[in-house]
């Protein structure tokens, strides 16, 4: 007897809509990271290029697997009782996926003190266990040809997203203890620094729901592909959470730039304004460096900062007084003519 549709290819079929729809935003967040960082580490463009090519084929998978079941074997309901190829090498295409992410954010801790390097040695040994049971899950798949034998192995494709989640709490709980310990007593300064922490926490959040659900459904109900749904789900988001962060960063400069900046006679926000075009158009005028603990904290907290290779700023004199201003991330002002929004750059965020 064929199996229900609405908790197995139905589950599958709504997650693929979803999962579309967070691969457009995918898409749409990739677009945005070329034109608002086109001097960006070739580490960091690398890790875009290679997010949007594993998501594509990921979406294209679970595209054919719902027109292969829903479509080409609409009046052969017997088809539904055995697995196609593109699902059965789904695991790993996701795990894939995760583990990109995942790398992005131990890269952000390894950053933060040499003190953290020892955790995350930690965490390849999980990412190992990622890509493991996302192996195990493909090949069982080709043993156990029918959803029925492989409805006993199914734990295999969401326990990799159990070992992700232990990953993300060991990142996002290092994270949170370092910034909690760096607060300076200063109101604005530890302000800032409670937002970096909802800010790390939430990050992973979202996914780590998901890989819990997928995790839960594929114990309790291992004969549906309700756990399958949410795999796919939790997929999307963790691709879009890394594109997330490192777009996040032009918003969070400017929150920098309100709260830990001391610009002396000039407001920063009129400096944004109408000042940058002007300044940067005048070789008499300089820039001086300021060293504030709540900017150097976030040039290792929010994507990964190697200080040591960070480029030094111009520097900007405003007439008889100087001007102290350090734009986010320690890198160079760009001026851009393409819009409003785009009008000052902070170009280098990461420089590594």
């Amino acid at each position: 007897m064929p199996p229900s549709l609405d908790n197995t290819f139905g589950a599958f079929l709504l997650a693929t809509f979803l999962g579309l729809v967070l691969y457009g935003l995918t898409l749409h967040q990739s677009y945005r990271y070329v034109r608002l960082f086109p001097n960006d580490a070739k580490s960091l463009k690398a890790i875009v290029a290679l997010t949007v090519i594993l998501e594509t084929f990921h979406s294209v998978l679970c595209m054919h697997t719902c027109y292969y079941y829903l479509v080409t074997h609409y009046f052969d309901p017997t088809a539904l009782l055995d697995g196609v190829w593109s699902i059965r090498i789904s695991p790993i295409s996701t795990a894939l996926v995760v583990l990109l992410s995942e790398g992005f954010y131990a890269r952000r801790v390894y950053y933060v003190g040499t003190r953290y390097r020892t955790i995350v040695l930690i965490v390849p040994i999980l990412m190992l266990a990622v890509l493991g049971f996302a192996t195990a899950a493909s090949i069982e798949a080709f043993i156990r040809p029918t959803f029925a034998d492989f409805g006993k192995v199914a734990w295999t494709t969401s326990a990799g997203f159990g070992a992700a989640v232990a990953i993300d709490l060991l990142l996002t709980g290092t994270l949170t203890i370092t910034l909690h310990k760096s607060r300076t007593g200063f109101k604005r300064t530890d302000s800032l620094i409670d937002v970096l922490i909802i800010y790390t926490i939430n990050t992973g959040l979202v996914t780590g729901i998901f890989s819990v659900l997928s995790l839960i459904f594929a114990l309790v109900a291992p004969n549906n592909m309700i756990y399958s749904a949410f795999n796919l789900i939790a997929t999307k988001c963790y691709a879009n959470s890394v594109l997330a962060v490192l777009n996040s960063r032009k918003t969070i400069t400017g929150k920098i730039g309100e709260d830990c900046f001391n610009t002396g006679s000039f407001a920063l926000s009129t400096l944004q304004r109408s000042g940058f075009e002007q300044l940067s158009s005048a070789n008499k005028r300089n820039v001086h460096q300021v060293s504030s603990p709540c900017v150097n904290l976030l040039r290792r907290a929010i994507v990964g900062v190697d200080t040591s290779r960070l480029m030094q700023l111009p520097e900007i004199r405003t007439g008889t007084s100087s001007t102290v201003v350090d734009i986010g991330m320690q890198s160079k002002v760009t001026v851009l003519a393409q819009d409003d929004e785009d009008r000052v750059n902070t170009e280098g965020l990461v420089s590594k």
